[in-house]
């Protein structure tokens, strides 16, 4: 059964977040809310995405994105003037955000609530 996991970074006044739906299936990398990285089919031992930050001159970024066992970890590399390489926090999706709730459990809440409502109704 695949899960939906969320890494996110704030990089130099950017939003950087990598989309994982897992295991196999598509890697998403967003810089402040745009796509700018897109993977169908990752690899089993890792997946290298490159990006860029939307400064002056662009920044890039390497992305790598590993299976650990049961768990993927993503990793985000910068070339500035200090090498950095940092492990992405992994971050729980907003309860308003696509894939952070359950479509057919929320879909049965609203139902319910819609059923009781109109049973309120005087009639």
């Amino acid at each position: 059964m695949s899960r939906t996991h969320r890494f996110h970074v704030d990089l130099e006044g950017h939003s950087v977040t990598v989309l994982l739906e897992w295991p196999g299936h598509e890697i998403e990398v967003l810089v402040d809310g745009k796509v700018v990285a897109y993977r169908r089919r990752p690899e089993k031992r890792g997946t290298v995405l490159h990006a860029e930050l939307p400064t002056d001159p662009p920044q890039p970024l390497t992305l790598l994105v590993e299976d650990m066992g049961e768990t993927p970890f993503c990793s985000l590399m910068t070339p500035d003037a200090r090498y950095r390489r940092f492990l992405m926090p992994e971050v729980p999706f907003p309860r308003h955000a696509p894939g952070g709730w359950r479509p057919a459990r929320t879909l049965r809440r609203l139902v319910r609530r819609l059923l009781r409502r109109l049973r309120r109704v005087p009639g």
